[in-house]
Formats: structure tokens, C-alpha cells, sequence
């Protein structure tokens, strides 16, 4: 939860010497927040807390405190819950809850709470904000986009906002719309790193690897540690068939970012287009152990160690990658490729079959858009910083 000001969220009243009511003790709690003593203000809410308390914004107050104080959420929800209950309609309240949700990664009822701010205050900006940012967590990004667009009219000059917006356009197949809006943020700060890594993006997403080229090295001589801009220059020379190039650039974002497992893993994706098996064994292990549940990962080394003869420790990797993501085709048909080897006909029949129902799903799923899974060796997504 951003805070600027505490006074500019709740009203300041002189400090008392001996607080007696709740907002006495919330005004103490204040004043010790700004002498810098945390614990002091956690015992002065804690009186508040214990004293009744008759209003809604009260209650939101002594929750917002806590919250400012770092304190669990579980601390700060039933203060602002009690606010709610004596004001249905006070619109910080919802806020103050969605936001205190979402971090408990209490995603529906948060999200149903910034809703309800932003209906009882449609222009303020910050609830339009925290709506969009609780969509995007969502995975729903066309209401993420119109919620970015909203929090725009408000404060047109947000570039953080901008870009968020511009990431999601782009996300969602609109990536002409995506770098117009972030050239408005490069109009005024042609360094924006967010606003370039977007454009990037947007150029990986449509095939205009050059283009996706060029303004990864335009990002990099900016800061040339930023490992986002080293992985995804990476992707485009490898989709150019520059193979050792990209090798270089992936081996420059895990420099600048050891745990940066998709790295590993288009590294990898390189050495097996030449051949270089043992290597790529090495690199799947590699992310994995910086990413446990990538699947991806699993699958791939699974088809390596099937194409060194290792069927036992292949057929673990595509059970494991299977477990970690049932709704890929992949895993199955390779599994039952090895299951055949092995003379389980009924085995393999049922892996194949699987692969089949999932592979028809999955076509009728992508009929109309340019998306192909990026699976097994294929195009791995880029990375774009997080905003």
C-alpha cells in the first residue's frame, strides 16, 4: 500500500498528553509513527483497538495504521471489515481491504473489494489502480486494460500507469496500441526502461525480431547489466538463427541474474538445435534447480534423456512434467513414444490418446489467434519487468 502522507489520508489533530478514546489513541499512534517509534504506536493501537470505537472511519483508521506499521493483515482485516459493517458504502474501507487481500493473495474477495471502492468513487485514482493491478494478478486483461484506461483519465501523466497499460494492450494482441502508449512515455523520458522493454515486447510478440534487436541494444547501452534486455535480445537472434550470439546474450542475463531460469532454459533450447545433448541436460538441470515446478523444463529434459537413451530417467522428467501441467499435449505423446519402446502397449495407448484429446482442445482453443503453446524446444515467452 503506497503512502505519501499520513495526513493526507487521515485528518491530524494535536497530540494529547493522556489519550483516552480511540481516536485519542489512534491520534498518539500518528504522532509516534513520525518520531519513529513503531513499537510505541503498535501499543497505542492496541488501546485503540481495545477502546469502542463508533465510527467507520475510525475503524479504517486504527487498519490503515497497522498496515502502515507493517503489521500481518490479519491484524488490519477485521478493523476494516468492522468499518464496512457500520458503513456499507464508505468507499476507503473496500479499498483498504481489497488492497490488504490482495497481498494475502486472497484474490477473489480482494479484487471484489476494489471493485466495490471503485463503484462507490469511480475517480479516484488509486482505487482505479489497485482494481487494474488485482485484474492483472487475475490473468484478466482485457479488465485490467479498461481499469488501466480509467486510472489514465484520471492522472494522465502516471507513466508508471502508462506502461502497465501498454504491457497489457500488448498482452492481449494489441500491440500497436502498446507502443503507442509507451513512446507517450519515451516522448518525455526517451530512458524509460519499462516504456523500451514493452516496445520490445510488442516486436517480439509480431516477429519483427530486427526491429525487437535493435531496441534491446538501445536498452542495454542504457544499462548494460539488465538481465530482462540481455534474455530477450537473446530471443530474437535465436529466431533469427543466430545461434551463437544468443548463446552469449543468455549467458549474459544469467550473469546479471543467476536465478533467471528461462535463461537456462533457451540456453539450453540452443545447444539442443546443434546437437549438443550433454549440454543441454545441463542447462534443463540448471533451471530447474532455480525453478523446481518448470514444467517446461521437465519436458524438455525428458525428450533430451529419451534421445540419449536414458528412457528411465526421461519417463520420470515427462511424469513430473505432466504433474506440474496436465494440459500440455507434449509430455504425453513423448511418454508414450517410451512406453511403447518398452512393450507397455496399453500404457502407451492411453498417453497417446491423452495427447490426442488435449492436442484437439488445445487447437480448437488457438483457432484464432497466433499463439502456439512455445513448448518443446519452441519460442519461450520473454521476460519483461515487473511493474
Amino acid at each position: 500500500m503506497r503512502v505519501v502522507s499520513l495526513c493526507a489520508v487521515f485528518w491530524c489533530v494535536p497530540l494529547l498528553v493522556q489519550a483516552q478514546t480511540a481516536s485519542q489513541w489512534a491520534d498518539r499512534a500518528e504522532q509516534l509513527i513520525r518520531e519513529g517509534n513503531p513499537q510505541g504506536a503498535l501499543d497505542a493501537l492496541a488501546h485503540a483497538s481495545q477502546t469502542p470505537a463508533a465510527s467507520a472511519s475510525l475503524e479504517d483508521r486504527i487498519g490503515f495504521l497497522l498496515a502502515v506499521l507493517h503489521q500481518p493483515v490479519e491484524e488490519a482485516v477485521p478493523h476494516f471489515r468492522k468499518a464496512i459493517a457500520l458503513n456499507p458504502n464508505y468507499a476507503a474501507a473496500h479499498y483498504h481491504l481489497g488492497a490488504a487481500l490482495m497481498m494475502a493473495n486472497q484474490t477473489d474477495e480482494g479484487l471484489a473489494e476494489l471493485k466495490k471502492a471503485t463503484a462507490l468513487a469511480p475517480n479516484v485514482f488509486d482505487y482505479q489502480f489497485h482494481l487494474a493491478r488485482a485484474y492483472e494478478t487475475k490473468g484478466d486483461l482485457t479488465n485490467a486494460a479498461t481499469a488501466y484506461a480509467q486510472a489514465l483519465k484520471i492522472n494522465p501523466g502516471s507513466d508508471q500507469v502508462r506502461d502497465d497499460y501498454a504491457y497489457v494492450l500488448i498482452a492481449t494482441r494489441q500491440s500497436a496500441r502498446g507502443i503507442e502508449e509507451s513512446r507517450k512515455v519515451l516522448a518525455h523520458n526517451p530512458n524509460d526502461i519499462n516504456a523500451l522493454m514493452n516496445i520490445g515486447y510488442a516486436y517480439l510478440e509480431t516477429g519483427e525480431f530486427d526491429a525487437a534487436e535493435k531496441v534491446y541494444r538501445q536498452l542495454l547501452a542504457i544499462n548494460p547489466k539488465l538481465a530482462a534486455a540481455h534474455y530477450d535480445l537473446g530471443l530474437a537472434l535465436k529466431m533469427k538463427d543466430q545461434l551463437e550470439p544468443a548463446q552469449a546474450e543468455f549467458k549474459a542475463a544469467i550473469e546479471a541474474d543467476p536465478n533467471l531460469a528461462q535463461a537456462y532454459y533457451s540456453l539450453g533450447i540452443t545447444y539442443w538445435q546443434t546437437g549438443n545433448f550433454d549440454e543441454t541436460i545441463r542447462q534443463m538441470r540448471a533451471a530447474i534447480s532455480v525453478k523446481p515446478d518448470y514444467a517446461e523444463a521437465h519436458y524438455m529434459l525428458g525428450i533430451v534423456l529419451k534421445q540419449t537413451g536414458d528412457l528411465d530417467h526421461a519417463m520420470e522428467e515427462l511424469k513430473t512434467a505432466i504433474h506440474l501441467d496436465p494440459t500440455t499435449p507434449g509430455p504425453y505423446n513423448t511418454l508414450g513414444q517410451i512406453l511403447r519402446i518398452k512393450g507397455d502397449k496399453q500404457g502407451s495407448e492411453e498417453a497417446f490418446a491423452m495427447g490426442a484429446k488435449l492436442k484437439r482442445e488445445a487447437d480448437a482453443q488457438l483457432a484464432n489467434t497466433l499463439e502456439q503453446g512455445m513448448r518443446g524446444g519452441e519460442f519461450p515467452k520473454p521476460v519483461v519487468l515487473p511493474h
